[in-house]
């Protein structure tokens, strides 16, 4: 019961898909694993090009606040482009690591990515692209916070 109602109290529970979780992280091109300063036990990064896709399965449709993670790593970036992928609309997102400012004693941040309305299903996602970006990118995982 506390995996579907984790807090007891019927709301809906937050989604994370970690880029270790191959049933709902799909890739292609070039990418190795980031071992130091990640959210979890690793994360892709990539210098050439490539795509990490992030799928979660929305078991309640509701409106979402989606975040990612961001690891501050050497060589980021100066632009790095995610799309949110909300059913029958692709939304463009850039996320600019200098703006980012690490706090506490964490290696990185979660940066937020708006707030949508998710179907039920699979019908989401979140990809982050390495193509022609310029340095170093870095995809690491992906939570979806009902409101």
């Amino acid at each position: 019961i506390l995996k579907a109602d984790p807090l007891a109290d019927k709301s809906i529970a937050e989604i994370l898909v970690d880029n270790d979780n191959a049933a709902m992280v799909t890739r292609t091109g070039e990418w190795t694993k980031l071992t130091k300063g990640t959210y979890g036990p690793s994360a892709y990064q990539s210098s050439g090009t490539g795509t990490v896709k992030f799928t979660p399965v929305i078991k309640t449709a509701s409106s979402y606040h989606i975040y990612t993670y961001l690891p501050k790593t050497n060589g980021l970036a100066k632009d790095i482009k995610v799309l949110v992928n909300v059913g029958k609309e692709t939304i463009s997102k850039t996320i600019r690591p200098d703006d980012i400012k690490v706090q506490g004693q964490t290696s990185g941040e979660w940066v937020d990515l708006g707030t949508y309305k998710l179907a039920k299903g699979k019908t989401a996602s979140v990809t982050i692209g390495s193509d022609a970006a310029g340095g170093i990118v870095v995809a690491d995982a992906v939570l979806f916070i009902a409101e």
